[in-house]
């Protein structure tokens, strides 16, 4: 194999040991900044900081990389140096000031400073910079519940629970908000069903005496169930492909902790939830959402979930087949953009006629829309073509941003160059009366 195909095994099976050799030997070779950066990277997913420092220490006073100042920030905050890190993340900022992953880092730092004000302000910017939305809310939590706003802080983890995130840090901070928030019925229930603990009702009794600062970490959002199926998918196809090479591969990640079972574990580092077993997968196919306003039937859906009913198989099987045959109803078949006298106009054509389900309008901010199209299916092409087309279209639009998650929704960021406004509606049939066109009307708001 050439060293493209090694570099592309060991970052699909987390090889970081693999990744570390490459990388010191290519810079053996020819001592670059892309180089020095890339093995830092791989120093930092294997959590050897002082390795991350050590190689970057030579280019870091000059480079004008963002990305290398957001990754050395990031290391001296896990080092518990939190100024100097938010000098090189301000660094970052100031080299590109639409960099949604620098505010993350940055609001991160400043919530472990306590300046939950700073910090707030810091996750609405990476935000409005169309940073990761999970992982921003995920951090909003967090200062929720610094800020002892236990029943936001359990809305904004339900969101994410309610996605199917299963990361060990989301499930440890829920428990914690249930138990803040006087459920003990109900988080007893949550842990045992998610096995947080051997003794849930120790661990109940320690975090109910517990204060916020103590009792959460800063970690970032793991993947949903589905997504670490498919990273379990790729991992395997890898492994499998390293062993007829006769090339040794650690597939397993080394840094990954097994979910803790004591009372401790309320602090957890980095994590992978096992989600790989059908067992798990069963237990939680009943839990996707908690329902805030009646702990009665949530205490009850959490305790019966270890025991899958035949009854309860076949509504799985039912419920699945309804998925599928909404996915194909919601077909896109193409997309098309153009500019009108005073509007711009976004058109969806699809095999069946959407509805009000199908698809929702988010107005982010006066210039930022958020467009979701649920249980789709894509050309064969893909979303590039989408977003290319859309982007031609470039009067009124600033930047298109898209994305095509597990759950097969397709969203759609949209920034417009003025303050406006959005109208949807039903067009009708194509003019060869074989699909449905939606269109999504962009108009400039009246001074």
């Amino acid at each position: 194999m050439n060293e493209q195909q090694k570099i592309y095994i060991n970052e699909t099976t987390k090889n970081y040991g693999g990744l570390i050799e490459i990388y010191k030997q290519r810079l053996k070779r020819e001592d670059t900044e892309e180089t020095r950066h890339k093995l830092a990277r791989a120093y930092y997913l294997s959590n050897d900081f002082n390795a991350v420092k050590r190689v970057l220490e030579p280019i870091i006073k000059n480079t004008k990389n963002d990305g290398i100042l957001i990754l050395y920030g990031h290391v001296e905050s896990r080092l518990g140096h939190n100024d100097t890190a938010l000098e090189y993340l301000n660094r970052a900022i100031e080299i590109d000031s639409k960099n949604g992953e620098a505010y993350n880092v940055k609001g991160i730092v400043l919530l472990k400073k306590r300046q939950y004000d700073a910090a707030r302000f810091a996750f609405h910017e990476a935000r409005e910079n169309f940073y990761d939305e999970n992982k921003v809310t995920n951090n909003l939590a967090m200062l929720s519940i610094l800020n002892k706003e236990y029943s936001e802080a359990y809305k904004q983890l339900n969101i994410l629970y309610t996605k199917g995130y299963r990361d060990q840090t989301i499930l440890h901070n829920l428990l914690f908000t249930l138990v803040k928030l006087d459920k003990l019925q109900l988080a007893k229930s949550f842990c045992i069903a998610h096995k947080l603990s051997n003794e849930p009702d120790i661990l109940i009794q320690e975090l109910r005496r517990i204060e916020p600062i103590d009792a959460i970490k800063f970690n970032e959002v793991k993947p949903s169930q589905s997504d670490n199926q498919k990273q379990y998918t790729i991992e395997k196809a890898a492994e499998q492909l390293a062993s007829n090479t006769k090339t040794d591969i650690t597939i397993k990640d080394k840094n990954a902790t097994k979910p803790i079972k004591t009372a401790k574990s309320v602090t957890p580092t980095k994590s992978v939830t096992p989600t790989t077993k059908s067992s798990i997968n069963a237990k939680l196919s009943n839990m996707s959402k908690l329902d805030e306003k009646d702990s009665s039937t949530k205490t009850n859906l959490v305790t019966n979930v270890p025991s899958v009913s035949a009854k309860q198989t076949k509504q799985t099987k039912q419920s699945t087949q309804t998925k599928q045959t909404t996915s194909a109803q919601s077909t896109i078949l193409a997309v098309r953009s153009g500019e009108h006298a005073k509007f711009s106009r976004i058109t969806f054509e699809t095999e069946n006629k959407l509805s009000k389900k199908n698809y929702s309008v988010e107005k982010i901010s006066p210039t930022e829309f958020k467009l979701s199209f649920y249980d789709v299916s894509l050309p064969a092409e893909g979303i590039n073509p989408i977003i290319k087309r859309i982007s031609g279209s470039d009067r009124d639009f600033a930047t298109i941003k898209g994305t095509l998650t597990a759950e097969k929704t397709l969203i759609l960021q949209i920034k417009t160059k003025q303050k406006s406004t959005v109208k949807d509606f039903y067009v009708g049939s194509n003019s060869k009366g074989k699909a449905h066109c939606f269109a999504f009307d962009f108009y400039l708001e009246k001074k």
